[in-house]
């Protein structure tokens, strides 16, 4: 980046991720994109982390309306051409550039809308749409303009990725969820294993309970194993990273037990830089 409002744009957004996301796979992910794509990515991920925190963040009674802000300004940028906010600035100009469809952030805000109308999941098939909509789309973003996605046959991949990456950070989260009042994990799961929801929105921990975390931890690693038989991509060592982060932050969560209902899980750092690091050494210039 050499002109000096973009540079300034997107050094911007790299501070903003590192502050909002550091320690996790977002971050993570950033460090490890060849050093020519990661301000595009950083646009991209600050821009997301920064409609989540109007969601997820601050009084219950404000979200709706920065929210809405956020919403308003995002596409207000998008018809300017650009934006006095660097980090929309930024987000306009990597969607330019690559011709990505404004649809991916259309979807991402339905998904958010829902988060502050919140009502339970029925079933995994309505979890796994919101999934793509908050995550899927957005993340084969990223993964386009760091050139580890280069067909559609691979958006989709890592669109499905993005589901069970959603449900792990559910289960790490879930402490945290319900005391927002949100339980992701879809109701037909609970009655399979006779897991009351007045039980675990109390965060009243079962016998049953466990069985319930072990399923939902299952489906993840299960997915896992299929995705890692299956995968050809050109950049198989990053696809490797992810599933071996998610795998860390599941196996903490069964370690966890009940105390899954009271705090949010998460694997050492040290275990996490472990997984990252070759990645991160690999897009060195040499």
């Amino acid at each position: 980046m050499t002109d000096p409002v973009l540079r300034h744009c997107y050094t911007v957004c790299v501070r903003e991720l590192a502050g909002a996301d550091g320690g996790t796979a977002r971050w993570h992910g950033l460090r490890s994109a060849p050093a020519q794509a990661r301000p595009h990515a950083a646009a991209l991920l600050a821009h997301g982390c920064r409609a989540d925190r109007c969601v997820d963040t601050g009084p219950v009674e404000d979200r709706q309306r920065r929210f809405t802000h956020f919403v308003e300004t995002t596409w207000a940028a998008f018809a300017a051409g650009g934006s006095h906010d660097p980090v929309l600035h930024a987000t306009v100009h990597t969607y330019r550039t690559f011709g990505m469809p404004l649809s991916v952030i259309e979807d991402m805000f339905t998904a958010m809308q829902r988060d502050l109308d919140f009502r339970d999941f029925t079933a995994f098939a309505e979890l796994r749409q919101w999934c793509m909509q908050m995550t899927g789309g957005p993340m084969a973003m990223v993964h386009r303009v760091t050139g580890s996605v280069t067909e559609p046959a691979y958006e989709q991949w890592v669109g499905e990725l993005s589901v069970f990456a959603q449900l792990t950070d559910a289960l790490r989260d879930l402490s945290e969820d319900l005391d927002d009042g949100r339980l992701y994990l879809p109701l037909e799961d609970l009655d399979r294993f006779h897991v009351r929801v007045e039980d675990i929105k109390a965060k009243r921990w079962t016998p049953a309970m466990a069985d319930l975390i072990a399923f939902e931890a299952e489906r993840v690693t299960g997915h896992l194993r299929k995705a890692a038989e299956v995968d050809h991509s050109p950049e198989g060592g990053l696809w490797h990273a992810y599933r071996e982060h998610m795998a860390l932050i599941i196996a903490a969560v069964l370690a966890a037990g009940q105390d899954v209902l009271t705090r949010p899980v998460q694997p050492p750092l040290g275990a996490l830089l472990n997984v990252w690091r070759p990645r991160m050494r690999a897009v060195i210039p040499c």
